[in-house]
């Protein structure tokens, strides 16, 4: 599929020739289901990008989008590459939207979608800082790149229809015939030291050669496959479905989260008959809570799990759900470095990721010196090269300069070693960063988030001991006073972040009570030492471990 240069490239071809073929299975909470056809998502994206060049977007520009994984979020998604412009993440994790206004400063983008229907939506935060006319034109002092918001709603509005309904009775049609393979059809959000999202942009020809590519294929993810992560992150995105021309099957997160996880999961690898998944350790581990569940389960042929450190425990639950599961090093920022086939957990080594793919080069060098290389075996900070490379963050030169090498290798922030067979073995973050499941979280402005409520005297963040997700997120909180109570700390916390059951919540699970911190010569908080003292009044390390 050589001559397929482009996204909408693919989205033309599948749709003529498979056009009554699913594209993508959406299941919602209550297990309805919605379809869309490679025809209809052609059409409907189509449809979408002349709206967008009715409202003035243009070839280059971008729209933010934070719609949640749902059919209207990929037919925007699809409307915005055939309209030649580039979608944004726009994510919203903290309950005063600060997040997402700082994506919108730092992008520059002159549209955002929102449905503002849908519970918890970025809309109720947004619509304080804007001044709307009679349509979707607006202004703001605050936010002066940002011209329009386009209100995509899955409920009728004003006799008007839902967005889906409206885009099917349109008869405006459009698509651009100048998308080139070096634009830039997406930019992702990754973990920021300042709780801000990193912008991470991606351009169009090293990521369809990937998907392509051997390495890709190998891992087994094609035919009807589970794909759980969000669709503004990387590892979600609906390209890998429209370069692959397969089947994606995914939660309807429009209509809210399931109650029960593990029994949606079942029924829906079950009744859909998925050949594979690639799902994070949050619903892996609630799939292995129910063994008596999962030993009845359409058996799927490949898991894979990327995007953190694995585990032999999240071997074990995987091999109970597929035959066969991968283990993929990869990040937002640099794409897949290495990938491990395992069918037996017992000859699996902790946080081995596999030897380096086709064309990725893996260095691991000095934690002081980083023109010093690691013997084998020796730890030190992971360094790679690769052709599925970011294009840099998003209007931010020096720390895409920062992120690089005088050589071009990227600094990838972890800490690792290569052993003797060539395998690259991740231990982890070379900083305070708390990896939990595929997300990474910074400390530091979580801490001082947590210092504002009344009566805490400080706050040290750290990641206690998981086997599932590798680490959960604990407060462990000074208090200036017995007037206050650790249950008050926590009602606030859940008050200041996102709802503390999405994956992507910053609001830590624990909360854990200390006098004081131990602290080093310098005064500078022991926070190993912290983590270790937490983790035993949790009960999860024994006082010998």
């Amino acid at each position: 599929m050589t001559q397929l240069r482009t996204l909408p490239d693919f989205l033309q071809h599948w749709a003529q020739e498979k056009p009554d073929s699913a594209a993508f299975i959406f299941r919602d909470k209550n297990q309805r289901r919605d379809v869309l056809t490679w025809a209809s998502l052609y059409t409907l994206a189509g449809r979408f990008a002349a709206v967008l060049r009715d409202k003035g977007i243009a070839r280059g520009d971008l729209v933010i989008n934070t719609l949640p994984s749902s059919p209207e979020r990929v037919v925007c998604e699809a409307g915005i590459w055939m309209a030649g412009a580039a979608s944004v993440n726009g994510q919203c994790l903290m309950a005063d939207g600060s997040d997402l206004l700082n994506t919108i400063t730092q992008s520059h983008a002159p549209a955002i979608l929102v449905d503002p229907d849908v519970t918890g939506s970025p809309w109720s935060v947004l619509k304080n800082h804007v001044v709307m006319d009679d349509g979707e034109r607006m202004t703001s002092s605050q936010l002066a790149c940002l011209k329009t918001v386009i209100f995509v709603r899955r409920v009728e509005n004003e006799g008007r229809g839902d967005f889906i309904g409206q885009l099917k009775a349109q008869a405006e049609w459009y698509q651009t015939d100048d998308v080139k393979p070096e634009d830039v059809f997406s930019v992702f959000t990754t973990s920021g030291s300042t709780g801000f999202s990193k912008l991470v942009v991606r351009t169009q020809e090293p990521f369809i050669r990937f998907v392509e590519s051997d390495s890709f294929s190998k891992l087994g993810i094609a035919g009807i496959w589970l794909n759980m992560q969000p669709m503004g992150w990387q590892g979600g995105t609906p390209a890998f479905t429209v370069i692959q021309g397969g089947t994606r099957v995914l939660c309807d997160m429009g209509a809210g989260v399931p109650e029960d996880m593990s029994q949606f999961l079942v029924t829906v690898i079950q009744e859909e008959k998925c050949n594979a998944a690639y799902m994070s350790p949050l619903y892996l581990a609630k799939l292995a809570e129910t063994e008596d569940m999962t030993s009845s389960l359409h058996r799927l042929d490949s898991l894979l799990l990327a995007g953190y450190p694995v585990q032999q425990s999240m071997l074990k639950a995987g091999l109970k759900v597929a035959r066969n599961v991968y283990v993929a090093y990869a990040a937002t920022d640099f794409g897949m470095v290495a990938a491990l086939m395992v069918t037996n957990s017992q000859t699996f080594t902790d946080h081995d990721s596999g030897q380096a793919v086709a064309d990725v080069q893996v260095k691991i060098v000095s934690m002081q010196d980083e023109s010093k290389p690691c013997a084998t075996a020796q730890v030190g900070r992971i360094l790679v090269k690769g052709p599925n490379m970011m294009k840099g963050y998003l209007n931010n030169p020096k720390a895409t300069a920062d992120a690089f090498t005088e050589d071009g290798f990227f600094r990838t922030g972890d800490l690792g070693r290569l052993d003797e067979r060539g395998h690259l073995i991740v231990d982890g973050r070379g900083s305070d960063a708390i990896t939990r499941g595929t997300y990474i979280f910074y400390p530091t402005w979580i801490e001082k988030c947590l210092r504002e409520c009344p009566g805490v005297d400080d706050v040290i963040v750290v990641g206690v001991p998981d086997s599932l997700v590798n680490e959960e997120l604990c407060a462990c909180v000074a208090l200036k006073s017995h007037d206050v109570s650790m249950e008050q700390v926590r009602e606030f916390a859940e008050g200041m972040f996102v709802s503390k059951d999405d994956p992507l919540s910053a609001c830590p699970r624990y909360f854990v009570k200390f006098e004081s911190f131990p602290v080093t010569d310098t005064g500078k908080p022991q926070r190993k030492v912290i983590r270790a003292q937490a983790a035993q009044q949790l009960g999860l390390i024994s006082s010998s471990d």
